[in-house]
This record gives C-alpha cells, structure tokens and sequence, in this order.
C-alpha cells in the first residue's frame, strides 16, 4: 500500500527535490512512499513565489503525475501526511490550522513561522488536535556536520559559519535564508542562547551570539545567494573546517529521512522547545536588524 503524501505549496525547489528523491530513490526506505497531490497557493506580493509556482506546479504534474489539487483540503483528504512547502513563512499558521480536523503528520518547511508568537500557536494546536508536527532546515543534517558531532566527545568554544543570506521583500531579514545557518548552531549548541548582536551593510550580514555555557557562535553571510555553505569548529587545541558543500550525501536527502521517519512515527526528532528558540533567536535578531542603516 502506498503511504500517501501530499504538498501545500508548489512555489519553492524543495517540492521538485523532494517528489524527485522519492519517485526516482531505489532504496527500501523510501519503499511505497509518494508525493501524490499538491496545491500551489502562491503569495501574491511575493514576485519568487509568483514566478516559481507555475513552472515547479508543471514539473510535478507532468513529469512525476502528481495531481493538483483545488483546495488544501482535497490534499488532505487524499493524504496520509502532509509537507506544508509554501516558501511564505507568515501562511504557515494559516495553512496548518485548516489541517487539524484531518490529524495526520505535518511537516513545515523553513521557516516553521515568522513570529515566535505564531510558532508556539502551531505547537499548541498541535497538541490540542493530536496532529504531530515537524520543522527543519535541510542543513542541520548535512552529513559533515552529523559525522562531526557524533564522532566528538566535547563541545567546541566556538563555531563560525559562512555561507548565503539573500534577503526578499516582505519576509524579514533572517527568516528566509538565515534560518539555515541558525539552524546549525542551534544543532550544535542547544537551545538556550544568551544574547545576540547583528552588524550589516548592503553587502554582508554578521550575527554573533552567545550560548548559556560560554561559547559564540557566528553568522557570516553574503546577500548573494550561492550554495557554498561551511563552517570552522573551535576547540581548545586545534580548529575543524567542514566544507559542507563538498558533502557527497544530499543534506535534502538526509532531511528526507527525518520527516519520512516523523511521518510514520508522529514523533519529530527535534524538540519543539528548540524549534520555538529558533524562531524566537530569528525574530529578535530581526529586530536589531531593522535598527541598521543600510
């Protein structure tokens, strides 16, 4: 029998890479597992999203069949789980709550939402519906990084990372590309940060935070979008490069695993406790963000 999934949100690449690892992976994990049906729902003021979902919505119809939808709710109903895929952060809240009667697996793209406010809603639906969710960057399980945090019995003092930060109107500064990065040090490093601060002009970006034992992370990223992701881990007596994009395991196909995992389980691998800091770290440095001149 195959397990059903369907997408709310045809306007972002992960909707083509996602239907493509599953439809084209030989591997028993993903066994009789398919994206079936979707329903683009773009953003009217976002122009990436405007001029994305056409083109992503044709590629799942025409090359993998996936039907398309006219409501989220006829995705629901054909659906044994569902991947909340619209690039828009600020729709997620909107989208997930026209879910709940349906209670089955849902799993949010990046961002999870814009607003802590609108994250710990989703969480308490959640939990008042019985409908598990689950939300993540692809990054936090780039193979580099996993390998790299298995194999090491300490923490580092520090963790720097490089890598792309494009900004688009109308979604604050680090709740499109950002979270990426965010993610990763909060993989590292847990939870509970301090404090942050931002520096900025209209080439790069810095966010420079500090965590509850002591040790910094820092955000390094250009306005440019390019795939070069990597970070430097400082430990007392020597310092770990990682090029992540040198990565022969897809960081996508890894993330896959996860949500398929989450799917089946109803069991998110990453604590909503987590999830909720993530948002909250993001919407503050956003805040100091906007105090800048550009």
């Amino acid at each position: 029998m195959v397990f059903k999934i369907g997408l709310i949100g045809l306007d972002t690449s992960h909707v083509e890479i996602f239907t493509k690892l599953l439809y084209e992976d030989k591997s028993n994990f993903y066994c009789n597992i398919k994206i079936v049906i979707g329903y683009p729902c773009p953003s009217p003021d976002l122009t990436l999203s405007k001029t994305r979902v056409d083109e992503y919505t044709s590629v799942l119809n025409k090359e993998y069949g996936v039907e398309i939808a006219k409501s989220i709710e006829e995705v629901a109903e054909k659906s044994d789980a569902i991947f909340i895929t619209a690039m828009d952060g600020r729709k997620h809240l909107d989208i997930f709550k026209k879910l709940l009667p349906y209670k089955i697996p849902v799993f949010i793209d990046k961002p999870l939402t814009i607003t802590e406010n609108d994250a710990k809603e989703i969480f308490t639906w959640s939990e008042t519906y019985n409908t598990p969710v689950m939300s993540s960057s692809a990054l936090r399980y780039s193979d580099s990084l996993t390998t790299l945090l298995q194999n090491e019995k300490e923490k580092p003092t520090s963790v720097y990372l490089n890598g792309p930060l494009p900004f688009i109107e109308h979604i604050p500064y680090y709740s499109w590309y950002g979270i990426h990065m965010v993610e990763m040090l909060f993989t590292v490093f847990g939870s509970n940060y301090t404090q942050l601060s931002v520096q900025g002009n209209e080439h790069n970006d810095v966010i420079t935070a500090e965590w509850e034992d002591g040790q910094f992370g820092v955000i390094r990223g250009v306005h440019v979008w390019h795939s070069k992701f990597e970070a430097l881990f400082h430990y007392p007596t020597r310092t770990v490069h990682l090029p992540i994009y040198k990565d022969k395991k897809s960081y996508y196909a890894l993330l896959l695993k996860k949500i398929i995992t989450f799917c089946k389980t109803g069991q998110s691998p990453i604590p909503k406790e987590e999830t909720l800091s993530i948002i909250r770290f993001i919407e503050e440095a956003n805040a100091k963000r906007a105090k800048l001149i550009m």
